[in-house]
This record gives structure tokens, C-alpha cells and sequence, in this order.
């Protein structure tokens, strides 16, 4: 029966299989021998000696990880003729650190020997070497082969092979070539590809860690592959100062320190949890619906599609969303922000929203559908319909379309619609859009500096400039200061004359402000005024802000101050 499967990493290890077929669970007797077998060969014979107890224990250490993995039980016997592998050390010179016999159809015992000729083989400290050559010759004995045309004898073997960039022990033990970035330690278990290879074989170890657990790990850590059959488990960086890299999915690597690679989920695996340092991390989220518990560091989190629990702790945290900005509802209460779009993700702690077209400060989120502070409130609208009450302050409600998709209606309610809902504000000053902005507190500075401008100009305010002067009286210009530059410029003196008499000035301010010939009273009065010594822009302001100019601005203004931010 063939064991091929067309899954080029389960078929680049499987070689044969005890059970002859593929999926099942398998009883194995093994015995630590204490003189060559009766057939072995001379290259068996060479040097024989039995293991000592560092070895074997070695050696029941390694055979348990490969049954933690696998429907593999191993049972130590003291009978030869009962084993169905038999262990033992030889002299293999310096061509090979160990070898073993690969189960076949119609053989019944295989054997394993290690190299009695390297010190290697008496160290199994986790990280070094010997552990690392016991865990490869196992492999061999349960049916794994070389994933790469290689072999300790030069001869070569049947493919499939592993592409050069999974060829290494950051994928499988059975490899010759060391790992890519962490050549200072070997891996302490089977690793991501041999416990798919050797589950494909004999089925997978569902009773082993199904419980809730816990996997803590350091910078120094070793290489290994996590295989956990259930419960919620959590991977905790707590232990790590550097900076980390962790991924939930199974089958992906993470790193204890910069880029290493150390840690990775075997096939089949959920890790729901999520503890980081201090020294920030990025973290990738699957979709099981995780929960992550930030350091002291600045960590980005990259969510699933599943419901995410997320407390940033200290540093400045990011939260990345896949989708663009408009197709989420984000709620904020408080310190908690809800995320609705892409599961529903509860985040507390965390100072940054990022998404495929834009960042947003959580500073800058209010709650929709309350009343907003005593101070200068921002807030960011959603998708739907939704109500934004400012109550005292400069409040600003901010969209991330174009103005020219969204209708404005200031009846009885000022009212914000787009394709999605109608957006109700109360007591809101400020709306602002991806391309501009519309101002709304026409008795308060937008309306002064809106009416300062095209009095002194007789013309519309180009948004740009009033932008400008928005901002300077919102920061607390006094408006006759602003008058001042005003009759200071260049436009001004070209519109009012730059020598003008005070009589003549009077007229024209009717003329380019109030729009009317002036009348007897109001311009003797505006002269004697003049002629007392008030200046000219103190005038203009007058002017601008009369009861006649306020009116008459006023269906101008109604439905909005169009301006451009100054950002400074």
C-alpha cells in the first residue's frame, strides 16, 4: 500500500510505516541491548557497547516525545527476540553520529545505534546536540526517512525532498542542515513537519495536553514545535525583555528574540492566548476568538476574524484591522473601545487603530450617542445612523468620505446623511471631512472670521485662507486684530485705496460690507467715529459684525461655513 499522500512535506519524510497503512495507532516494545544481535552486521559489531543510564534515560525521554505527539506506545522490555527496536552504541568513527534501521515489509526488529566515539552523545542538556541525534535515529525507526538527498554513508535516496528553505531543523529533525537563524541550539522535540509526517502514520495524540495550559518562554529558549490536543491554551513572552514576534496560527513560528524563529504551532493546534514583555511584540492573531495581554512594551496586534479580547498594558499599543476604515463600527466607553467589522474585538490600553487606508488615535474616538465633555470634544463617525451631542466646547464630528458624498440638512436638527444612515448633531460646532470641512458655529469664530473676511474683501472666503483664520481665533486671536491684517493687506488696499479720506472709507464699507448707499445718520455717525480717532480696522470689525451683516451673511452660512483645516 502506498504511503504517498501528494503533500510535499508529509511525503518528503514518510519512508514505511509498523502498521503497513497509514492512520493507525501502534504498540512498540523496545530493548536497551547488551551485546550485538545475533544478525548484525560487522559495522554493527564495531566497538559495541549497551547504553549507559544517562543514554537510556535519555533515550525513554525522546521515544515519550514522539508518543506525546502520536498514537505511538512504547514499552520497554528486557527480552530481545520480544523488541521491536533495539538500542545500542557502536564506534561510527567521525562519518556519522548515529544510525538506524528503518522498519520494512517482512522485517520485525530494527536497531539504533549511537556513535560512542563523540562526547555529543553522553550531553543531553536541552539545546545541544545529543538530544537532537536521539529524536533523528527514533525518527528513523518509526518510519522517517532523510528529507534531503543526503545520507552518513553518501549513498542516495528516494525522493521527494523538502525545497531548500524547509530543509532545516527549524521544520524537521530528520534534516542534515541546521537551522536558518538559530545555529547556537538544536531543537528539543519533533518539529513541525515531523509531527505531521509522523501523525499521517499513525494517528494524532488527542489525550495529550487537552487541558487549559500554559507555555512560558524566554530568549534563551530552544527551538521546539508546540502539539497541544485541546483546552485554552496560552503562550506566554512575559519571560522574553527583547522585542518578540508572536503568531497564533498553527503551522507558523514565533521568535522569543529577533527573528529567530524558535516557537511554532503544530497542525491542528489553537492557541487562544497571548502574555508579552517589555520588550513589545508583534502579535499575530488566528480566528478562534484570542485574548492578549500586553506588556510593559509597545506591542501590534494583527486580529482574527474572531472575537478578540485585547489589553495593551503600558508602551504605546496598535491594534491593525485588514479591512478600510468605514466598513467597522468602533464604539469607545470609557477605556474600552469596541470593534465590530471584523469580529466583534473588546480593546482596553490601546492607543492606536490601524487600518488598510488610515491610522486613528483612540484619543481621538468619543462615544457615539452620549453627551460629549466640558471641553473640546472629537468625534469619529461610523457606518449607520448615530447621534453626537458636543454639549459645551469647540466639538468637532469627523468623516472619512469625501464631503460631496454626504447631504447636510440644518433644519429643526443638523443632520449629516450618506448611503449608510443619517447622522443626528446636537450642539456640535465643527464637521469635518476627508477633503474639507464644514463649520457650523456661525454666531461663534468660524461665523466671525467667515463675515470679517468677505467684508474685507466683498467676496467669498477662499476655504484655504479662512481655514487660516479659523484657526487663529479659535486659538484666541482678538477679531480686531484680525481686522488689522486685514487692512493691512495688499487685497484690501486694492479694494479700499491705500490713501482713502475717512468719508470715502465710510462709503465703501457700506458699499463692499452692508451692500446699500450709506444713509445720512449711519454715515456721519461712522465719521465722527473716524474722526475721534478709532481705527480703520476697528471699523471694519463693526462693520462685519452688525446687526445688518449678520443677517445678511446669514443664508450664506446657514448650511455650513465651507473651510480647509490649517494644520499650522
Amino acid at each position: 500500500m502506498s504511503l504517498a499522500t501528494g503533500i510535499n512535506a508529509i511525503d518528503s519524510l514518510v519512508y514505511s510505516s509498523w502498521t503497513g497503512q497509514a492512520g493507525l495507532p501502534v504498540t512498540l516494545n523496545y530493548q536497551f541491548l547488551t551485546a550485538p544481535p545475533s544478525g548484525a552486521s560487522s559495522e554493527d559489531r564495531n566497538g559495541f557497547k549497551p547504553m549507559t543510564e544517562v543514554q537510556k534515560q535519555a533515550t525513554r525521554d525522546a521515544l515519550q516525545l514522539w508518543a506525546n505527539v502520536a498514537n505511538i506506545k512504547f514499552v520497554e522490555v528486557s527480552s530481545s527476540i520480544a523488541a521491536d527496536i533495539r538500542l545500542g552504541t557502536n564506534y561510527q568513527g567521525d562519518t556519522s553520529s548515529g544510525y538506524s534501521y528503518l522498519p520494512e515489509p517482512g522485517v520485525n526488529q530494527v536497531e539504533l545505534y549511537l556513535n560512542n566515539g563523540g562526547t555529543y552523545n553522553t550531553d543531553y542538556t536541552p539545546g545541544t546536540f545529543g538530544p537532537s541525534v536521539l529524536l533523528h535515529e527514533i525518527g528513523h525507526t518509526l518510519g522517517l526517512k532523510h528529507p534531503g538527498d543526503y545520507n552518513s554513508t553518501g549513498d542516495a535516496i528516494d525522493g521527494p525532498f523538502l525545497p531548500a528553505s524547509t530543509d532545516n531543523l527549524d521544520y524537521t529533525q530528520m534534516s542534515y542542515r541546521q537551522s536558518v537563524t538559530n545555529r547556537n541550539k538544536y531543537p528539543v522535540t519533533p518539529m513541525l513537519y515531523d509531527i505531521q509526517a509522523v501523525q499521517y502514520l499513525y494517528g494524532a495524540n488527542l489525550s495529550y495536553h487537552a487541558g487549559d495550559d500554559v507555555y512560558a518562554f524566554t530568549n534563551t529558549q530552544a527551538a521546539s514545535c508546540i502539539w497541544d490536543a485541546g483546552g485554552y491554551n496560552t503562550f506566554d513572552f512575559s519571560g522574553c525583555t527583547g522585542f518578540t514576534t508572536i503568531d497564533l496560527h498553527a503551522g507558523a513560528f514565533s521568535s522569543t528574540r529577533l527573528s529567530i524563529g524558535n516557537v511554532s504551532i503544530a497542525y491542528n493546534v489553537t492557541v487562544q492566548g497571548v502574555v508579552t514583555g517589555a520588550g513589545g511584540a508583534t502579535v499575530r492573531l488566528n480566528d478562534a476568538g484570542d485574548t492578549v495581554s500586553g506588556g510593559s512594551g509597545a506591542d501590534l496586534v494583527y486580529v482574527g476574524a474572531g472575537d478578540d479580547t485585547i489589553n495593551g498594558g503600558g508602551g504605546i499599543d496598535t491594534v491593525s484591522f485588514n479591512g478600510i476604515y468605514a466598513s467597522y463600527k468602533i464604539v469607545r466607553s470609557g477605556d474600552t473601545v469596541v470593534v465590530t467589522g471584523q469580529g466583534k474585538d473588546t480593546l482596553t490600553g490601546v492607543e492606536t487603530l490601524q487600518f488598510a487606508d488610515r491610522t486613528v488615535n483612540v484619543a481621538d474616538l468619543l462615544q457615539a450617542a452620549s453627551g460629549g465633555t466640558s471641553g473640546n470634544d472629537r468625534f469619529v463617525a461610523q457606518p449607520g445612523s448615530e447621534t453626537f451631542d458636543g454639549g459645551v466646547g469647540l466639538d468637532t464630528v469627523v468623516y472619512g468620505g469625501a464631503k460631496s458624498t454626504y447631504t447636510v440638512n440644518n433644519g429643526t436638527a443638523l443632520q449629516i446623511v450618506d448611503n449608510t444612515g443619517t447622522d443626528t448633531l446636537i450642539s456640535i460646532e465643527r464637521v469635518q471631512f476627508a477633503d474639507g470641512a464644514l463649520a457650523f458655529d456661525t454666531s461663534g469664530t468660524a461665523g466671525q472670521a467667515y463675515r470679517l473676511y468677505r467684508a474685507a474683501f466683498n467676496r467669498t472666503p477662499d476655504d484655504k485662507g479662512l481655514g487660516y483664520w479659523i484657526y487663529q481665533i479659535d486659538k484666541g486671536l482678538a477679531l480686531h486684530d484680525a481686522a488689522g491684517s486685514f487692512v493691512g493687506s495688499t487685497e484690501f488696499k486694492e479694494r479700499y485705496g491705500a490713501s482713502t479720506t475717512d468719508a470715502a472709507f465710510v462709503d465703501l464699507l457700506y458699499q463692499n460690507v452692508l451692500h446699500r448707499a450709506p444713509d445720512a445718520s449711519g454715515a456721519a455717525y461712522w465719521n465722527n467715529v473716524l474722526h475721534g480717532g478709532e481705527p480703520r480696522e476697528n471699523v471694519l470689525m463693526y462693520f462685519s459684525e452688525s446687526t445688518e451683516n449678520v443677517a445678511g451673511a446669514a443664508s450664506l452660512i446657514g448650511n455650513g461655513i465651507s473651510y480647509t483645516p490649517w494644520l499650522g
